[in-house]
């Protein structure tokens, strides 16, 4: 019997790898007073058409119940969070600080890295629209891959505002800003060429180029400074290169790149963006930003920023690295023939046992303990108890 595209079981050594990143994301989480909340699976499909971009959008599972309610399983978490807040949870003191780590689901074509179902984790900060809020959503994204052991993850960062504002300041034909902002987004050179081509001076054109092209820091910002005169667009800026001094003061500094390109959903996302690579694997890990008009459109005004990360992308990257997290340390911690009193004494000490149910002699229950990589072994008989200890 075959599962269905874009969806797969975990056996228990992958289980056991996958629970152990989910502890240590949620150790981070916790760390930075951040409160753990859970969601349905589905929700009513018009909140998430009146929240998500139209991207998401069109991979939502949608489907009716016996009443006819249309429902949709969740694409991504940071609506239904939005949802809970704008309702259950409006009267609550701002800034709430609020974290998940469930499945989502997604119409997608399956292949590595994206799949129907994976598991989110992620943090939500509501209420506080500071640079502050900013830098403690990207600096805790540094801290959880630290913990994972992955402490060369790259961050590309971005603002929306300083491409709009550049878009701006060139004074694109309207009818051309659309097509712009999508291939500036997916990084086209050759596309954005041949659309600006009799549209704009050669000035406007290099500009925008370079704004695919460039990846730096204080250098790429020095460029915006030149052709982006928008207000926002400046305080964007300015609050890049605060973030910058802030993680190269954490030390985080050369782990940084100003990507103007990197807009992700350039209709979500309000202010700063940002994304994490590896190079073992060709996919972003983690990601997030400011979306300040969410949480407005379904009747709750307050900004809001955030992040999340794939833990089966993160699993794909420990797996490219042969980490051994939590995937080779011994399961059982002692094998107890003869006495379920002694397995019990065992257990309430916090130890895992495995019992013997087939009388093995003790040549056999040190075989079975060295396949198992069990450390012990408790033998009782005639009301004594010995211990073995096992070596491989």
């Amino acid at each position: 019997m075959r599962l269905p595209s874009g969806v797969r079981d975990w056996l228990p050594q992958d289980l056991r790898r996958k629970r152990g990143v989910e502890s240590v994301l949620r150790g981070v989480f916790a760390r930075w007073a951040y409160a753990e909340v859970q969601t349905p699976g589905f929700e009513r499909s018009d909140v998430l058409e009146s929240a998500l971009g139209q991207g998401l959008e069109e991979k939502t599972f949608v489907f009716g119940d016996r009443y006819g309610t249309q429902l949709a399983l969740r694409p991504e978490m940071t609506t239904p969070i939005a949802r809970l807040v704008s309702t259950r949870m409006k009267g609550a003191a701002l800034p709430l600080r609020l974290c998940y780590v469930q499945p989502v689901y997604r119409r997608e074509e399956p292949q590595e890295g994206r799949m129907r179902e994976f598991t989110q984790a992620g943090v939500e900060l509501i209420g506080a629209q500071s640079l502050d809020a900013d830098a403690e959503s990207l600096f805790m994204a540094f801290e959880a891959l630290d913990a994972l052991g992955l402490r060369d993850v790259q961050f590309d960062v971005n603002h929306v505002a300083i491409v709009e504002g550049i878009i701006t300041s060139l004074a694109l034909p309207l009818e051309i800003v659309s097509d712009v902002k999508g291939l500036v987004a997916r990084r086209n050179v050759v596309g954005l060429r041949e659309r600006l081509q009799g549209s704009v001076s050669d000035r406007a054109c290099e500009a925008l180029l370079r704004v695919v092209l460039m990846r730096g820091q204080e250098d790429v910002l020095a460029f915006a400074r030149g052709v982006c005169h928008t207000a926002e667009g400046i305080a964007g800026i300015e609050r890049l290169s605060s973030l910058l001094v802030r993680a190269r003061e954490l030390g985080f500094g050369d782990r940084v790149a100003i990507d103007l390109s990197l807009l992700r959903d350039f209709e979500y996302y309000t202010g700063l963006i940002f994304e994490g690579f590896l190079n073992e694997v060709g996919f972003a890990v983690a990601g997030g930003g400011r979306y300040d008009r969410l949480l407005p459109r379904l009747g709750f005004e307050a900004g809001a920023v955030g992040w999340s990360v794939s833990v089966e992308r993160l699993l794909i990257a420990l797996e490219r690295r042969h980490s051994t997290l939590f995937g080779d340390a011994s399961a059982i911690d002692v094998l107890v023939s003869g006495s379920d009193v002694v397995a019990a004494r065992e257990r309430a000490a916090g130890r895992v046992v495995r019992i013997d149910f087939d009388a093995l002699n003790e040549e056999q229950l040190l075989a079975e303990a060295r396949a198992l990589r069990i450390p012990r072994v408790l033998i009782a008989s005639n009301g004594s108890v010995r211990e073995v200890e096992v070596r491989w």
